[in-house]
């Protein structure tokens, strides 16, 4: 199995993105992401066959049951979906740990042969060696572009 952890602001969710769904009225439970970024999300899923799990803090707050997040949750899973990049597992939320225990957990009940790690911000102080030779860094102004795709596709191989 091939795995790429995915974060959402700065990744899918860029500044461009945010201020055209806030131009056309969306609110989060309806916005769109950007669609550049989601491109070469799909023609990474599609070409290595990696499956998307979701690293984000977004999925931190589904366990409320709160109406309003389940909408807005919900319209993210039918944006991957629909981009041909859907959501197929969530990293564990770990309360005193960071980004990379949760991708260690995750990893340690999923073995993986490769993976990729998409993130805007380097959060990985727990366990560095779950990164290190994984990360593909994202300016959080552009999204994913050619350069991170490429990256990506050089670590998934």
């Amino acid at each position: 199995m091939k795995a790429i952890f995915l974060d959402i602001d700065g990744v899918i969710a860029t500044p461009t993105s945010v201020r055209l769904n806030y131009l056309l009225g969306r609110g989060p439970e309806r916005q769109r992401f950007d669609t550049v970024s989601l491109a070469y999300l799909r023609r990474l899923v599609a070409e290595t066959g990696a499956v998307i799990v979701l690293t984000s803090t977004w999925r931190e707050d589904m366990s409320t049951g709160d109406p309003y997040v389940n909408a807005i949750m919900d319209n993210l899973f039918a944006q991957l979906d629909e981009a041909g990049a859907p959501v197929a597992s969530m990293t564990p939320v770990l309360q005193t740990a960071d980004r990379s225990a949760e991708i260690g957990a995750w990893l340690d009940e999923n073995p993986c042969d490769a993976y990729v790690i998409f993130d805007d911000l380097a959060r990985f102080e727990d366990r560095p060696e779950i990164v290190a030779g994984h990360l593909v860094l994202v300016e959080d102004s552009e999204g994913i572009r050619h350069h991170h795709y490429q990256c990506a596709c050089e670590i998934l191989a």
